[in-house]
């Protein structure tokens, strides 16, 4: 066999060997990214943090978490949906951001097509707080002195286009009172306000502030969801106050559209280990976002576009105005 040929063969095995298949089979090969949409210390970069340090371990590379804020997450889901669909470049975000915030914000409605949902990583679980030191006690007695204050009662909220701001806004309709609802930059920004005294309550999710819960620092008014907190299980739901209104939402982690069924598969497998670790365990249960049921791919994108068409439905109801 000449030379020629030996050279020939060799550039042919390299060509093989390089292939996206045999990519994939060495994936990664070099450091993730994952995207958050909010500023640190809110609760979705806690969980990010989470995954990223026992993620590590298991992909035996690097996982970055890197915070883009501002317009209630889409701009990192925008940052994402737009990268190569290799796996090294994934967003953890709040389900709303991708099935809700379109009807507020001039940002395209199909970022939910354009990404792929891997798996739900947490649960986002929401209430209403108020500093532990604070006058009203109940969600009742802060209406009524919304009511007999208009205008001065101001609630804090993680952004606009949210699930939070929507149930927070359907409640002082539904009261016919008058709450001042500020937007900030995530949880982060809504609690160092709150504490800072500049507004009267937040709503928010009980990653920003269970654990002040539970030192006294914050007092849990109403939960948004199906059932009490573990935290405050004195303080009553929603709907057990009478109001026809739930704030469920999910944290998940995505990718860009197309992404190798292979490469998923991967992810999916190794972060699904990440969340049954008991360090991600104890993050997310301190944090109260943990959800032990799994969820992912179909399932998952079937959950979300059932919320997206339960929030247009609740957009609707509430008459509030949508971006043309």
């Amino acid at each position: 066999m000449s030379i020629r040929t030996i050279a020939a063969l060799l550039t042919v095995a390299i060509s093989l060997g390089s292939s996206p298949a045999a990519a994939q089979a060495e994936f990664p090969s070099k450091p993730l990214r994952l995207l958050v949409g909010f500023p640190p210390g809110g609760s979705t970069d806690v969980l990010a943090r989470a995954l990223s340090l026992e993620g590590r371990k298991l992909l035996a590379q690097e996982v970055v978490v890197v915070n883009r804020p501002g317009a209630s997450g889409v701009i990192a889901i925008t940052e994402v949906a737009a990268a190569p669909a290799d796996g090294y470049t994934l967003g953890l975000t709040p389900s709303t951001a991708l099935t809700l915030a379109h009807h507020f914000m001039n940002i395209r409605p199909d970022l939910l097509e354009s990404t792929t949902a891997l798996m739900l990583v947490a649960r986002q679980r929401i209430g209403m707080v108020t500093q532990g030191s604070g006058p009203q006690r109940t969600l009742k007695e802060l209406l009524e002195h919304a009511r007999k204050n208009p205008g001065k009662v101001s609630v804090g909220i993680p952004g606009l286009g949210t699930k939070v701001e929507i149930i927070t806004r359907a409640i002082a309709s539904y009261e016919k009172v008058d709450l001042n609802v500020v937007p900030f930059q995530g949880d982060a920004g809504v609690m160092s306000n709150l504490l800072g005294g500049h507004v009267t309550a937040g709503s928010l999710s009980a990653g920003g502030w269970a654990n002040q819960v539970r030192a006294g620092t914050m007092r849990l008014l109403a939960s948004f969801e199906d059932e009490r907190f573990e935290v405050a299980s004195d303080v009553p739901t929603l709907r057990e106050m009478g109001y026809p209104l739930t704030g469920a939402a999910i944290q998940h982690l995505y990718g860009p559209k197309a992404m190798p069924a292979a490469l998923v598969k991967r992810l999916v497998t190794a972060f699904s280990e990440v969340t049954r670790s008991p360090a991600y365990i104890e993050v997310a249960t301190q944090n109260a976002l943990y959800e032990k049921t799994p969820l992912a791919g179909e399932a998952l994108e079937e959950v979300l576009r059932k919320d997206r068409a339960a929030n247009t439905a609740l957009v609707d109801k509430l008459g509030l105005k949508k971006k043309p």
